[in-house]
């Protein structure tokens, strides 16, 4: 039996999102120490540039969603993944603070146009009814890069510098490019299949008529069958403010704890390699929590699956209270990896089942921009440490925001769209 294309998109999406996430924030885990020593900045000062990064990144988040209905996921990839690799490999290079700065927001634009919202754009054209196990799967890369990149970057660090590190992330970055231009494809439909691989009539057929012309069908292109969401009619719906508020709390926390996982576990009186190895099985088990909340989503009613975990992270969080318990401290790995895995996995899931398939990225880009709110998270660790040296206060700041992101997706109730052949779930 032949294996469906549609995981070939989900390969190539699970590499991107690796990679793209993997040098904008997992990264910082093995580059933050050795920045602070050689440059002499403090981690709110490379924090700072964790909140400006994403500012820029998550609002090109709405430019990419544009674009990528006209053009398609494959150039915007491409191009993405060279700017990408090439401000990474310039930004360690840099001495002054602001150069700094104006690389790591290349960086993020750069990752943007191959991860985000195009990867999961990508991979959301193909699937309907496996469509939780799709996403899952894919961005079960954006915490799989937590378990090795930031190890392979603080090995790169020891053998060959901060600049030889960089080299070698960013030229791998930009192996992205190839590997989408020649396997990325943008809807089954135009080979002739539909979602999750059912064969069907091919999508673009061309007939020779009697007067010697010859027509076509039209190619399916991501988001132009999409009506049914204008921009005015979202604003006035529910299920836009609770989902978009709710995931942009749930982010808040897992960013401020990811980004600063490693310097914590130092902290607490770890070695570095010790504190690694910690950092990277909590990225490992959130790459299964991944797969598994998204492959839920399939099996149980969405909205009961985001509201457990989202109780689940917060039980998580509340276990790293506990400093002195080796027991805790496994527990915390356990349960905060597996439930901090599922949020960005269903929250794809979550836009596609309320808003459609082909109005995904047209909703989506719009939505993300509600996940700025998550730069908070890197200034909520960063202040914590600073003034308390702990990060315990941030852990009971971010507690409380699981607690209300959960009663807010609690709530949630099917929107009605303008056009209801659009809205219903496939």
């Amino acid at each position: 039996m032949s294996v469906y294309y549609g995981w070939y998109i989900v390969g190539v999406a699970f590499f991107a999102n690796f990679m793209s996430v993997g040098t904008g924030f997992y990264a910082l885990n093995a580059f933050m120490e050795p920045l602070c020593q050689l440059r002499g900045w403090t981690r709110t000062d490379i924090n700072l540039a964790l909140v400006i990064g994403t500012l820029f990144g998550f609002s090109g988040q709405f430019i990419y969603g544009t674009i990528v209905m006209y053009t398609g996921v494959r150039a915007l990839m491409v191009l993405g993944s060279l700017v990408g690799g090439m401000a990474f490999i310039f930004m360690a290079r840099v001495e002054a603070l602001w150069q700094f700065y104006f690389f790591y927001i290349l960086l993020f634009i750069g990752n943007g146009a191959y991860g985000g919202i195009v990867s999961a754009t990508a991979v959301n054209n193909w699937f309907v009814q496996k469509r939780g196990k799709a996403m899952g799967f894919a961005a079960a890369g954006i915490s799989f890069s937590g378990a090795i990149l930031p190890m392979i970057a603080m090995i790169a660090i020891v053998q060959s510098g901060v600049d030889g590190a960089a080299l070698v992330i960013g030229v791998s970055v930009m192996l992205m490019a190839p590997l989408a231009w020649f396997v990325m494809r943008e809807w089954p439909e135009e080979i002739g299949m539909l979602p999750d691989g059912i064969i069907t009539e091919p999508a673009i057929f061309c007939r020779t008529e009697a007067t010697g012309a010859q027509t076509c069908n039209p190619t399916k292109k991501s988001g132009t069958n999409c009506n049914a969401w204008p921009f005015g009619m979202l604003m006035r719906t529910g299920a836009f403010w609770k989902l978009g508020l709710s995931y942009a709390m749930l982010m808040v926390g897992t960013v401020g704890v990811m980004s600063q996982l490693k310097p914590r576990f130092t902290d607490i009186g770890f070695s570095s390699l010790h504190a690694m190895i910690l950092m990277s099985v909590t990225a490992l088990i959130g790459s299964i929590g991944k797969y598994s909340w998204g492959s839920f989503c399939d099996r149980f009613e969405p909205k009961k699956v985001v509201v457990l975990m989202s109780l689940a992270n917060a039980a998580g969080l509340s276990l790293a209270l506990y400093q002195n318990s080796m027991t805790f401290l496994i527990l915390f790995i356990v349960v905060f990896g597996f439930t901090m895995g599922g949020i960005m996995s269903t929250y794809s899931v979550m836009v596609a089942i309320f808003f459609g398939r082909d109005c995904f990225p047209s909703v989506l880009r719009y939505i993300s921009i509600f996940l700025i709110l998550q730069l908070a998270g890197y200034l909520i660790a960063g202040q914590s440490h600073d003034r308390t040296g702990s990060y315990d206060l941030a852990y009971m700041i971010y507690i409380g925001l699981d607690l209300a992101a959960a009663a807010m997706l609690a709530t949630l109730k099917p929107p009605m769209a303008a056009a209801t052949s659009q809205h219903q779930p496939e």
